[in-house]
C-alpha cells in the first residue's frame, strides 16, 4: 500500500480520509466495513471524527474508511464542510479521493489547501484519467502555491524501462517535496 510506504510519508497527515461512496481502501486493509459505518458522513449526525477513525499497523495514521453502503455525494459534501471546524486532536487531515469521485466531491475538495496525484502506473492508464486531467482543468481547484506534485508508484511489478518513462513524462511535475521517479511497493 503506498501510504505505508516510508517515501510516502509526507503524504500522510493525523488522520487519513477515504473520500467515496463506496468502501474500497478496507479491502487492502482487510477491515471488514460493517453496512452501518457511515464514513465521514457520520459527522453529520453529530458523531465525533475519532470514533469514525480506523487504526491499523498497515497505516502510518488512523483512517476514517468510506462508508459500508452506497452513501449520496451529498452527504459526504456537506461532511467535508464540516471538516473546516478547529479540533486540536488535527493538524493535517489527508483526503483520499479516488480521481474518478472527484467530479461528485467537486467544490467541497478546495477545502484541502494542497494537492498531491498519486498514480499507479503498473495499471495502463485508461479513460478515467483524462477525464479527471480536463475536470482539474475546468475546476481550478489547483494551482502553483497548492501542487505538491505527482507521486508515481507500482503496486505491481513492472519493467525498469518502463519505470524511466515514467520518470521522464513525470520530470517536469516534480517538486522538492515529491521528486520524479516511480515509488516501488512490495518490492
Amino acid at each position: 500500500m503506498l501510504l505505508n510506504n516510508p517515501a510516502a510519508r509526507p503524504l500522510t497527515g493525523d488522520l487519513l480520509i477515504e473520500c467515496a461512496p463506496l468502501p474500497a481502501l478496507n479491502f487492502g486493509l482487510n477491515f471488514e466495513t460493517p453496512a452501518n459505518y457511515p464514513g465521514i458522513a457520520g459527522l453529520l449526525g453529530g458523531g465525533d471524527i475519532s470514533s469514525l477513525a480506523n487504526a491499523t499497523d498497515l497505516l502510518p495514521a488512523p483512517i476514517v474508511l468510506a462508508p459500508g453502503a452506497s452513501s449520496s455525494p451529498c452527504a459526504t459534501r456537506a461532511a467535508l464542510a464540516l471538516l473546516r471546524r478547529p479540533d486540536e486532536r488535527l493538524s493535517h487531515l489527508t483526503l483520499l479521493v479516488p480521481m474518478g469521485h472527484a467530479p461528485t466531491l467537486g467544490a467541497a475538495l478546495a477545502l484541502a489547501s494542497q494537492f498531491t496525484l498519486a498514480w499507479d502506473i503498473s495499471e495502463f492508464p485508461h479513460e478515467e484519467l483524462v477525464e479527471f486531467a480536463q475536470w482539474l482543468g475546468r475546476e481550478r481547484l489547483i494551482d502553483r502555491d497548492s501542487f505538491q506534485g505527482m507521486v508515481a508508484y507500482a503496486s505491481q511489478p513492472v519493467s525498469a524501462a518502463h519505470i524511466q518513462r515514467i520518470t521522464t513524462l513525470l520530470a517536469p511535475l516534480a517538486t522538492v517535496r515529491h521528486p520524479a521517479g516511480v515509488i516501488a511497493l512490495g518490492s
